[in-house]
């Protein structure tokens, strides 16, 4: 059975805004207070700052933590039940900002310069006030609660384990001949797995489902990219759980995740280490995390340089991804390498020019781009970036049962809102080029589609003349009965009868 989505929401969509103040965490005294009161705190840190110096590993604590409560609270605030984007960027951001300030405080020595307190301080100090602002945004355009169960046609269900099976297979296969493809095959053919089993009639309801899913995400990491790449990994994993939470969610699952995040950290050190003293015998440093929290300490490095006399690009480090696209030897000179490559001029100079790549975080890329100015650009436009790409894929995710194309269509928006933490940690060069692959292994199956028998298909018709088109309402139906929902699918929802087999 498919049971069509009109989205389960707090408002009418005369109401939108309306609905959304009615909810508490959303109001304009919740937002503003929240907000307010934060702000405040960071900027009396840095006030204490600026007039003890002593008092820098003190000031730049309180910044951190303020940052992780803050992200942290939003991850469980937006979208309710469900999980959004905006919510995976301030969770993403209270880890790389917040607690990996934390663990920079106590040795700052890397951070390229003289005074690495003071340039530490003022990253903590402007990354956090731009997420404070971004969270604003956020909180005030936040309407969408979790819509109805989309639940998929069986056969859909067996295309998409199917040539998801088959995609694995060939990766695993050509290994290292699919070069840097190897990643987004494999990454959006276990992506399409675990959404097919998540939407499928049974869903978890079948306890081999679960061990599915499981065993699927766990091919990525040993299989795949066998030990590099946790971001690419906490990608593959928030693009599942969003859609888990679109069917199963709940705001209590989001709690136990903040209380998860730090043994989830722990863990992907361990893995770091473990996977560093495999190749040289030796580790970077005790946590493992020194990758996560080293943009942070390159943005301090980076505000450090402009002191002496650093210029912004004025946004031209934001073409990077254009000559990732293009063969060896065809980007134009005019468009300039990542951000990565230019910064270990700063940071690492004797690796300059050797294919070496450092991060600054994305706040560190707005800095890089546009100075100071690039944090205030940055708050509208993260914020409306982070917003319509969630809409979108809930769009998307309501389409999702006309079919694998449509499906393919949710998978390609489910992977580019688990890359969050890529933008937080490096800017949107790294989040862009990293989808690369993913959509080439979807053109790939996408084109196959063209091969399939129209009657695992469902066929939508249109509405009867004079019919309002309800399923995009935003109408609260919490308190509609099966029978009432089974009456009103039955008005707009017709298969034809090649959806039965011959």
């Amino acid at each position: 059975m498919i049971v069509p989505s009109s989205v389960r929401t707090q408002q009418s969509p005369s109401g939108a805004r309306t609905g959304a103040l009615m909810d508490p965490a959303h109001s304009p005294i919740f937002v503003a207070s929240l907000t307010a009161v934060c702000a405040l705190i960071v900027v009396i840190a840095r006030i204490c700052f600026s007039t003890d110096v002593e008092a820098a590993a003190f000031s730049s604590g309180v910044i951190a933590a303020i940052s992780f409560a803050h992200g942290m609270t939003l991850f469980v605030i937006l979208g309710r039940d469900r999980i959004t984007m905006p919510g995976l960027f301030m969770t993403s951001s209270a880890a790389i900002v917040g607690v990996s300030g934390l663990l920079v405080i106590r040795d700052p020595s890397f951070i390229v310069g003289s005074h690495p307190e003071v340039y530490l301080n003022t990253a903590l100090f402007g990354s956090t006030l731009t997420q404070i602002g971004i969270g604003m945004l956020c909180l005030r355009s936040d309407s969408i609660g979790r819509p109805h169960e989309v639940v998929l046609p069986i056969r859909c269900v067996r295309w998409a384990l199917g040539a998801g099976v088959i995609t694995i297979a060939a990766t695993v296969l050509l290994g290292d001949r699919l070069g840097v493809l190897a990643d987004g095959f494999g990454s959006a053919a276990i992506l399409l797995i675990c959404i097919a089993i998540l939407l499928s009639p049974r869903g978890l309801k079948n306890p081999w489902n679960t061990v599915t899913i499981a065993g699927a995400l766990l091919v990525y990491p040993t299989a795949i990219i066998s030990g590099t790449g946790r971001l690419r990994a906490i990608a593959l994993i928030l693009a599942a759980v969003y859609i888990f939470f679109l069917r199963y969610g709940r705001q209590w699952l989001k709690v136990v995740g903040v209380f998860l995040a730090p043994m989830i950290l722990a863990v992907l050190g361990v893995w770091r280490r473990e996977y560093e003293a495999s190749l040289s015998g030796e580790h970077g440093n005790d946590t493992g995390l020194s990758s996560m929290f080293v943009g942070i300490g390159n943005f301090g490095s980076l505000i450090h340089d402009f002191d002496l006399g650093g210029l912004p690009t004025l946004g031209a480090s934001l073409l990077s991804p254009l000559r990732a696209a293009l063969p060896d030897g065809f980007a134009p000179d005019w468009i300039p390498d990542a951000i990565g490559y230019q910064l270990a001029a700063l940071t690492d100079p004797q690796l300059y020019g050797t294919g070496f790549s450092t991060v600054a975080t994305v706040y560190g890329d707005l800095w890089w781009n546009f100075g100071a100015l690039g944090l205030v650009i940055g708050v509208p436009l993260l914020a409306v970036m982070l917003d319509r790409i969630d809409s979108w894929t809930l769009r998307i995710y309501r389409r999702a049962v006309q079919g694998p194309r449509d499906l393919l269509l949710l998978v390609f928006f489910a992977a580019l809102l688990g890359g969050v933490g890529d933008i937080v940690w490096s800017g949107f060069h790294t989040w862009i080029v990293r989808m690369y692959a993913r959509i080439a292994a979807l053109v790939v199956l996408w084109l196959l589609t063209f091969y399939l028998p129209r009657r695992i298909i469902p066929q939508f018709v249109s509405f009867q003349q004079g019919e309002p088109d309800r399923r995009a309402d935003n109408v609260d139906s919490s308190a509609d009965s099966l029978d009432h929902r089974r009456r009103r699918t039955a008005q707009y929802v017709k298969f034809s009868a090649v959806s039965e087999p011959q």
